[in-house]
């Protein structure tokens, strides 16, 4: 099945950017105000290779970058949970985090999810990124590179909900975090791609790979209807300069190689930039 394209006449097409000037991406560290770059796109697409390479790229431009997995995947359940909480207990301290952490909450729970473990298990992790981004803000000096973060938080919470209906968007939840610093790289490609490549991974860590179903209902169908929403609510926000998140596409297909994702990805980090700095320009003068 293709990926379903949120926007017919996005503004931005990765053809362009693949063919546009490569604006030393390879050879020149990131703009100092880009603080994270984090990953969006189905299971399996390639977000975690990709972020390495982009990572390994940046840091011989000179950049000093830190890649972070948020899933902590590979520590244990204990640990992990653990690890978690040194983020969210000392956070809660703050006044401006108890009330992210409220809203994200209450959020979850307006939307409905599938059962209350998920909900337990969506708002806990999402409270858990919003505070690794604010400890990661607070040391200053360096890129962090995130497989999957915000976007990908919110995706899970979109892909078990029951659709009740909100007081707030999930992107003005995210707003209350924090996106001036954050470019999003959407590793756009169909779910056909997507399950090949997760059939080919030797672990068994996604729920995805559990996933046989190809009908009307299937997890995959959820999956890149969710997907396609938040891609969608993204471009949208293209066209508000004031609010505008840094949001860069890289198409995914079969014969890409990793290290030509990962170049197309730092091409289109700088014109994101590019495109929500000519947006605010204006406004500054």
């Amino acid at each position: 099945m293709a990926a379903l394209d949120p926007d017919p006449e996005p503004p931005q097409r990765i053809s362009a950017i693949a063919g546009g000037d490569r604006q030393q991406a390879g050879t020149h560290p990131l703009p100092a105000d880009i603080r994270f770059i984090e990953f969006f796109g189905l299971p399996g697409i390639g977000k975690t290779t990709a972020s390495r390479l982009v990572a390994e790229k940046l840091q011989r431009a000179g950049s000093v970058v830190y890649e972070k997995r948020l899933t902590w995947e590979e520590e244990a359940l204990l640990e992990r949970q653990l690890n978690r909480l040194s983020l969210v207990l000392p956070r809660l301290r703050n006044r401006e985090f108890r009330s992210i952490a409220s809203r994200i909450a209450r959020f979850v729970a307006e939307d409905g999810q599938e059962s209350p473990v998920d909900l337990l298990r969506w708002t806990w992790g999402l409270c858990s990124v919003a505070a690794y981004i604010a400890e990661q803000r607070s040391k200053g000096g360096c890129v962090t590179i995130l497989d999957q973060g915000l976007l990908q938080g919110f995706w899970s919470i979109l892909l078990k909900s029951r659709h009740r209906g909100t007081s707030e968007s999930w992107l003005d939840v995210m707003s209350a975090i924090g996106l001036d610093d954050i470019v999003f790289v959407d590793l756009r490609g169909g779910v056909d791609l997507a399950r090949e490549r997760i059939k080919g991974r030797g672990d068994r860590a996604s729920r995805m790979q559990r996933e046989p179903s190809t009908s009307e209902g299937s997890l995959w169908t959820k999956a890149e209807s969710a997907y396609c929403t938040i891609a969608a609510e993204l471009w949208k926000r293209q066209n508000a300069p004031r609010s505008m998140p840094m949001f860069a596409v890289v198409d995914m297909t079969a014969s890409a190689s990793p290290e030509t994702v990962a170049d197309k990805t730092l091409q289109a980090v700088l014109l994101a930039y590019q495109r929500r700095h000519n947006a605010i320009e204006p406004e500054v003068h």
